[in-house]
Formats: structure tokens, sequence, C-alpha cells
């Protein structure tokens, strides 16, 4: 968990930087779904297993069309090779299910983003779709069950760690309700560079690392006015 701290602590103490930095921040909180990918799931995902997630984000307004985003989100995940439809998993009547801490770094571009006030001083709301990508850590506490008693005993696996990087990249959009309101909309993917969100790695597929989705809707608001931004950003 050393690395999850640090990167947790990083985030804290950027967190008053990025308040004194010309007002030009959102603070927001996420709920939403999860979903995986892995040893358990040969599918792009089960449905049948999407759990609940939710979070908090800091998104700094570097300017009209780039934004920085800070996220911490909390995800439950589940999977059982009983879901493959393709036959290409062995079904051992093995499952599992996680919580998921994710802390990541994303940068958003906004192609159609614009200032936020016009000429005149008015407020002008926008609908504002954008792309994202970035980098993050994660942790997972995935808990397998079996069938079979002399299964047990390959779980935990000798080499499980609790700790990897992940690389969040997908879509989202964001609309302005009110002066400092937004409300959006976001889902995107999380590869990897672990095997064990699900618990099982050497037993499963070891060459295939494993990865998750979250997707949901998000409530912001936005530290700044019309003085603080000089018909800001």
């Amino acid at each position: 968990m050393t690395i999850m701290n640090n990167l947790i602590l990083l985030c804290i103490l950027f967190f008053p930087i990025l308040c004194a930095a010309q007002q030009k921040v959102e603070a927001g909180i996420f709920g939403g779904f999860a979903n995986y990918q892995g040893d358990l799931v040969s599918d792009p995902i089960a449905l049948s297993e999407t759990k609940v997630s939710y979070g908090a984000f800091l998104r700094y307004q570097v300017s009209d069309k780039l934004k920085a985003k800070i996220n911490v989100v909390l995800g439950f995940i589940s999977g059982a090779d009983k879901n493959d439809k393709k036959g290409s998993i062995r079904p051992r009547g093995w499952s599992f299910s996680s919580n998921l801490l994710e802390v990541s770094v994303v940068g958003e571009y906004h192609p159609f983003g614009r200032k936020r006030y016009g000429e005149t001083g008015l407020f002008r709301r926008q609908v504002s779709p954008y792309a994202f990508a970035g980098f993050g850590m994660i942790n997972a506490n995935p808990k397998v069950s079996v069938t079979d008693p002399n299964d047990a005993a390959l779980f935990p696996e000798s080499d499980f760690n609790a700790t990897s990087l992940c690389f969040p990249v997908g879509l989202g959009v964001r609309v302005d309700l009110l002066e400092n309101i937004s409300i959006g909309f976001e889902g995107g993917w999380r590869p990897t560079l672990y095997d064990y969100l699900d618990g099982v790695s050497q037993t499963g597929n070891p060459d295939g690392k494993d990865l998750y989705v979250f997707f949901g809707a998000t409530l912001s608001y936005f530290f700044g006015s019309i003085e603080s931004f000089d018909f800001g950003q």
C-alpha cells in the first residue's frame, strides 16, 4: 500500500495549490457502475456482474479546451467462470468479489470548449464533450470462492500483489446547468499492468492482464466567478 498511500498524500497536498490557482477549480462527486474483464470472464464484460462505484474528483481548468483532473473512486467488482458464453474458460465453479480503490490523474481534451463568459460578461451555458486519458494506482482485495475444497489451497497465489498501475481512457460530456453547477456523464476502460483483480493469475491466464471499467454521472461545483476570471476560462 506504500505507493498508493504516497499517491493519496500527493493528491491531498496538491488540493490547496489547485484552490489557490486563480480559482480555476471544480470539486465534484461521481456515482455509477463498475465491471471487469479478466481470467474469469472471456467476454468484454458480463453485464450481470455490474456493481456500484462512487468517488470524488478535482478538475483544474488549464484552458478552455484542456483540463486536468484528480480522481478517487471506489468500485465493487465480481465475476464467475459460469458466466463464460464462449467456452474459452474451463468451468471450475470459481467466482470472486473485490473492492477496488483507484487514485488517478487524467487530462481531458474538450474540443468545443469555450470561455464561460461572453464579451458582455454574461455567463454562457455549454455542453462540452471530451476525451480523457491518464494514469493512476489501484488497490484490490479479491476474495476467490471455489466449489471444490481441493481448489481452496490454490488461493491466494504466491505472487499475489494488491496494488498496480492503471491507465484510464474514455469519453465524457460536461453540461453547465448554472454558473457554478455542472453535471456530466463519463465512462472509460482502465487497462492495468495487473492480473489479480479477480485473484486468479497462474491458475488462469498469466499472459493476459485484467482490466475494469467505471461509468456513471458527475455533479460538480465550480470555484470561480466573473471577477476572478476576467471573463475567465
